[in-house]
């Protein structure tokens, strides 16, 4: 027994010094949604506490079987990097300020930090750093700036049933077994904010025309949180626009309060404080396998056909870590195989130690799926601003003519993030997901001892449109189909002018196809800003009549417009960047006792701890403020790392 002691510590010490090592840090590639490991996807939760007498039996000659029930707990932790999954290089460390930030521990300590392109003065900021997020795109003051601090969380409460029955006695070594987990899962981003500065209430830094081509924005009408933004609070109405508030890839709910980093401590309730999660209750899936075991004294072989039925939610956008029960309604369909080595046993036969191993791999087919998408080459580019353009000459004010005119295009007066716009039903499949599972057993007449690893992989998911994303997608769920040649991207540029000869407001259509979350492609030149020069294709914006110039609402000069203006496509939707795959390394033990007096009826229980450890990697790239359209096309690896406790018991029948 010491030689196989010497082993099983071995493995154990090989399996943990695996999960650190295979461990990898962050990079540009950001995933927009992540599809985890399905609650009712755990071959070692089907075989622990059940391989010595429940299962897998070669005496026997007629029907037997065993049903049992796992009440588990699971809870994420190294919530950092589910973040990091979400928002790669945009994560900076965080700021003196909010490093008290306590969230059990488990807060990270990375921020977004959101701010204006001006300072409080009014001036140009020369001092930004290239990962602050520009806080234009949320409709929040030009000098504004504030913090975001992430304590992601996911966590699981299910009930696992399982069926077990062994059909010896029309085919030796022919079973069956269905089981599948009902499931609470509580997710969320817990996102708190510092705001640095709330912006200067009586500046007038939205100066007529930047934003509203009728007149100044008031501070005051702006929201004064980022969290107002990004919690999808409706925008108070300004003047004739159409603000439209963020529908999809929440970080939270609506409103939540701002709270004094110093004084945070989410530890007293983290849903009131650090922001709400979303939750889900449904059966994950139903799992079914049909299969066969040739089995000898001390070697047992087992293969199997198995499938899944899909019974848990499907995504559906809302927030950017969303409630998810199963696997995301794929069918499955694949093969197990397995087998047994009794390695020693005494000579009165009730003390055995064995060595299981099983293997589990599927297909997830074609499913529907409602999901966000950045736009290729910007990370994070969902929570960018978009406005709508229309005819030329059909929204209020005067018509461009000369070069402007033939874009054909005026600001629409209406504003929308741009996750409005690229969420959108497409068809989701994976190739192949694999669980493996490798474990010892060691059987003291009724005790049991199971200690094991667990591997899950998945391979890149394949995202594709159904037919037509533009035209075609139903209208579901508040998504709505892509209109072509509609919508473009501000930026930091002015939206309307001013004629020189009456003072009439001029809509423009000035687009900025190069700008990314983190700024405009005016840059920090007064004059670029004001005057619209560094837009897509710039041409000077006039207007009737006489070919008539169009300045700024400062007469610092004419104003530029884009021909042609560039929109954005779906065609401009990142479908590859959202496709993931994911891969986890589990550890788990499990101690059990079986009533073993009662011949035809055998009782167990048994409770036991595992720790999951995912994997997080990717492209690198994505250049953090990346301007170009082009990206490594290699997916995003994203997986959870979770502790669980669970409780196993069933009683077994012959």
């Amino acid at each position: 027994m010491k030689q196989y002691s010497k082993k099983l510590f071995s493995l154990v010490v090989l399996c943990s010094t695996a999960t650190v090592m295979l461990h990898a840090d962050s990079n540009g590639r950001v995933s927009p949604f992540l599809q985890w490991r399905s609650e009712g996807r755990d071959t070692a939760r089907k075989l622990y506490g059940t391989t010595t007498f429940a299962v897998y039996q070669g005496d026997m000659d007629a029907c037997y079987g065993t049903f049992n029930a796992t009440v588990q707990y699971d809870q994420t932790f190294r919530g950092k990097e589910i973040a990091e999954c979400l928002f790669g290089n945009s994560l900076v460390n965080a700021p003196a300020a909010t490093t008290t930030n306590n969230c059990n521990n488990d807060c990270g300590d990375k921020t977004i930090v959101i701010s204006g392109l001006l300072d409080v003065t009014g001036a140009v900021r020369t001092n930004r750093a290239a990962t602050e997020w520009m806080a234009e795109n949320f409709y929040l003051p030009r000098n504004f700036q504030s913090t975001l601090t992430f304590a992601p969380k996911v966590t699981n409460v299910l009930v696992d049933f399982n069926l077990y029955v062994g059909l010896d006695r029309w085919v030796n070594g022919l079973y069956f077994r269905l089981y599948g987990p009902v499931v609470h899962n509580k997710s969320g981003l817990h996102t708190t904010e510092n705001v640095i500065t709330a912006g200067n209430l009586d500046g007038g830094f939205y100066g007529q025309g930047f934003f509203n081509p009728n007149a100044d924005v008031a501070n005051s009408v702006l929201f004064q949180q980022a969290l107002s933004f990004f919690g999808g609070c409706t925008p108070t109405p300004i003047d004739g626009l159409t603000l439209q508030p963020l529908k999809f890839a929440k970080l939270s709910g609506c409103n939540l309060p701002t709270v004094p980093a110093t004084t945070n401590n989410c530890n007293k309730d983290c849903d009131d404080i650090c922001g709400s999660s979303n939750k889900k209750t449904g059966f994950a899936e139903l799992r079914g396998e049909f299969g066969w075991n040739y089995i000898q004294d001390r070697y047992r072989f087992l293969i199997n056909l198995q499938a899944a039925a899909p019974t848990g939610t499907r995504p559906n956008a809302e927030f950017a870590l969303e409630a998810q029960v199963g696997n995301g309604k794929h069918w499955e369909l694949g093969v197990g195989l397995g087998g047994a080595w009794k390695m020693w046993e005494n000579e009165d036969r009730d003390k055995s130690f064995s060595f299981i191993v099983e293997a589990d791999v599927t297909h997830l087919f074609n499913t529907k799926q409602t999901r966000t998408f950045d736009l290729v080459g910007k990370p994070n580019s969902r929570y960018m601003l978009a406005q709508k353009l229309a005819a030329n000459g059909t929204v209020g004010g005067q018509a461009l003519t000369g070069a402007g005119a033939t874009a054909g295009f005026q600001f629409a007066n209406e504003y929308a993030p741009v996750a409005n716009l690229t969420t959108q039903d497409v068809k989701v499949s994976i190739g192949a997901q694999g669980d493996v599972v490798a474990m010892f057993n060691y059987s003291v007449r009724g005790f049991s001892w199971d200690l094991g690893y667990n591997f899950w992989g998945m391979s890149t998911s394949e995202i594709k449109c159904p037919d037509n994303c533009s035209d075609d997608c139903p209208t579901e769920c508040g998504v709505v189909p892509f209109k072509e040649k509609t919508w473009a991207l501000k930026g930091d540029a002015s939206v309307a002018g001013q004629s020189t000869v009456g003072g009439g407001v001029v809509r423009l259509a000035a687009t900025e196809s190069k700008a990314t979350i983190f700024a405009g492609t005016n840059g920090t030149v007064f004059l670029d800003q004001t005057l619209n020069n560094r837009i897509d294709t710039p041409v000077g914006a006039t207007t009737t009549p006489g070919l008539t110039a169009v300045n700024d609402f400062n007469d610092n000069g004419q104003i530029n417009t884009s021909n042609p203006p560039v929109f954005i496509s779906a065609a401009d939707f990142d479908l590859e960047g959202a496709e993931t795959r994911g891969l986890s390394h589990k550890v788990f033990t499990h101690f059990s006792y079986t009533w073993t007096r009662n011949e035809r009826w055998l009782p167990y229980l048994g409770a036991g701890f595992s720790a999951q450890f995912g994997s997080h990697s990717g492209s690198d790239d994505c250049p953090t403020a990346t301007t170009t359209n082009s990206c490594d096309d290699s997916s995003v690896s994203c997986a959870l790392s979770n502790w669980a406790v669970f409780v196993k018991g069933g009683i077994s029948f012959h």
